[in-house]
């Protein structure tokens, strides 16, 4: 049984993604052009925040999912093979080193910013020149510690049963 990892939204992210309700709010009460850009703002921030939440949260659609073949992130829309993976590395973010990541390494960083969904793939291009590594999941937006993580990603690439 493949191990699943959820979205589980921090208070940031909430944060941001109730912003984005208000000023649509806003923008259903103001006039003139402070209503078009409360409408704009607002409705980006919740379909941009809001998207993967519904998706993880509700429909059940995992962000992770390490399997005995490879790694799917399928709201990312990635999925690489074990052959596609040069590493998997916990890491920590420049500037915060209180806040760890995990880093999964492609073989071929390009091919795997080509495979992210499109509005994803600068994130991915910030991503590899930041970390050196297109694919970065931060512990504070997962419902499983990284290390965990990790465990699984090195378990299934040992052949070992993955489950969770």
């Amino acid at each position: 049984m493949p191990l699943k990892v959820q979205l589980r939204p921090n208070a940031a992210y909430l944060a941001l993604l109730a912003a984005g309700v208000i000023l649509l709010g806003f923008g259903a009460v103001a006039t003139g052009a402070v209503r078009y850009l409360g409408f704009v703002f607002g409705a980006a921030l919740v379909v941009l925040l809001g998207y993967p939440v519904v998706l993880s949260t509700i429909c059940r659609i995992p962000v992770v999912v390490v399997e005995p073949d490879g790694i799917r992130l399928p709201l990312m829309g990635v999925r690489l093979g074990w052959a596609d993976v040069a590493t998997a590395r916990l890491g920590v973010t420049p500037g915060a080193p209180g806040r760890p990541v995990l880093l999964i390494v492609p073989v071929d960083a390009g091919a795997t910013i080509r495979s992210m969904r499109p509005w994803l793939r600068r994130q991915g291009r910030d991503e590899l020149s930041r970390y050196g590594s297109p694919v970065v999941l931060q512990q504070a937006s997962l419902n499983r510690p990284l290390g965990e993580v990790l465990a699984a990603i090195e378990a299934a690439r040992a052949g070992r049963q993955v489950t969770g």
